[in-house]
């Protein structure tokens, strides 16, 4: 009887080794044969590869071929005086002016009729007359339409044209949500204000950025790696589908390269148009309240504990009566936290938030109201 029990525990092991010896087999094979690839795999590996760079090759020069005739040169000329010296070079005397270059900037169709998104601040001088040259390098003058008040843009209009003259306009994503980081994109833009119709490659390394340029606080902002320099302000950074996404507006400072965009989207542009057809001008939401943003003493008088915030004047007149504020629930004394998820702190102002919104979007807001009660409301930007 132990002899019998002795047997069966002793094929019992090894049948359990057995099964162990043939999965360790198994296994060394199955990584061997991945590893040690035929010559035929790796090339066939290879190829694959091969052909994948090729079709990106291939998409990138199409889409470059694309947008180009859709990309324009804006030139900026002004009358300079000229002048005369005699001949020990002592006296100078004005003899007349004479038009010249002064700066250059990029810009891009938006329009058939030759409507040109570019940036407010290469259209800043109003004494200044500008120049559109297209990608087959014809000129044309174009006038200002109008330039954003709180955003870097400016609307062009091509003056004259000839009859029947269709220009390419580009078009924009239908989102911001379409916007992802480390996705490629390209630029298309004038390189100095001379070399027309020059391409980069970009990655995109960081969306909603918040940056001061020329004075200015811009926000939700796109970063990227695109090659740029001081007079390419207003080159479309383009998707792999052939989309807008946004308009090259500021270097970030003692950088190699680092660009950001003002990200856009077809509603955006939209807007935009639609608003200098209706009233001349690009109007702006506002939230028609009168707030103080926080500070050291504002926080020492309210007892707060908290450098999130902006505080609405417990007053009467804090409040435009009849408003979206009003009509919304916010009321005189209360303290908005956050605006769609996002802080409300010094450099990140109220103002700066609802920068890139539009008229008629919905806000959410967090709101302390005087009771210390935490609501959410639901506000209508409207334009002003």
């Amino acid at each position: 009887m132990k002899h019998n029990f002795l047997t069966l525990l002793l094929v019992f092991f090894s049948l359990i080794w057995g099964v162990i010896w043939a999965s360790w087999y198994s296994y060394i094979l199955w990584n061997y044969g991945n590893i040690s690839n035929t010559p035929a795999q790796q090339q066939a590996q290879t190829q694959v590869i091969t052909t994948e760079l090729t079709d990106l090759q291939n998409n990138i020069t199409q889409l470059a071929e694309t947008v180009s005739p859709s990309v324009v040169s804006v030139v900026i000329k002004k009358d300079l005086v000229v002048y005369r010296s005699d001949p020990w070079g002592f006296f100078q005397q004005p003899t007349g002016t004479v038009s010249r270059q002064v700066w250059g900037g990029s810009g891009f169709f938006i329009s058939e009729n030759g409507t040109i998104l570019t940036n407010k601040h290469v259209v800043a001088d109003a004494s200044a007359d500008y120049t559109i040259i297209t990608s087959d390098g014809v000129e044309y003058d174009a006038e200002v339409l109008a330039t954003d008040p709180i955003n870097d843009l400016a609307v062009l209009q091509i003056v004259w044209s000839d009859a029947g003259t269709k220009f390419l306009p580009l078009s924009f994503i239908t989102s911001a949500e379409k916007i992802h980081i480390w996705e490629f994109t390209i630029a298309v833009w004038n390189a100095l204000a001379e070399f027309q119709n020059s391409v980069s490659l970009g990655i995109i390394s960081g969306k909603d950025r918040n940056i001061e340029a020329s004075g200015e606080a811009l926000t939700g902002l796109i970063q990227t790696d695109a090659a740029i320099n001081p007079w390419n302000s207003g080159w479309p950074l383009i998707d792999l589908s052939g989309k807008v996404i946004g308009i090259n507006t500021a270097i970030a400072s003692n950088s190699n390269g680092i660009g950001f965009s003002i990200a856009l989207t077809q509603e955006k542009v939209d807007y935009i148009m639609q608003s200098i057809a209706e009233s001349g001008t690009i109007k702006r939401p506002f939230i028609w309240i009168n707030y103080i943003p926080n500070s050291d003493w504002v926080s020492q008088e309210l007892w707060l504990q908290t450098n999130i915030w902006a505080y609405i004047i417990d007053e009467a007149q804090s409040i435009v009566p009849g408003s979206s504020a009003e009509k919304a629930g916010l009321e005189p004394g209360d303290i908005i936290l956050e605006i769609d998820g996002k802080k409300v702190t010094n450099w990140n102002s109220l103002q700066s938030i609802i920068q890139n919104s539009i008229p008629w979007d919905m806000l959410s807001l967090k709101v302390l109201k005087k009771s210390w009660n935490e609501e959410t409301l639901s506000l209508e930007l409207w334009a002003f």
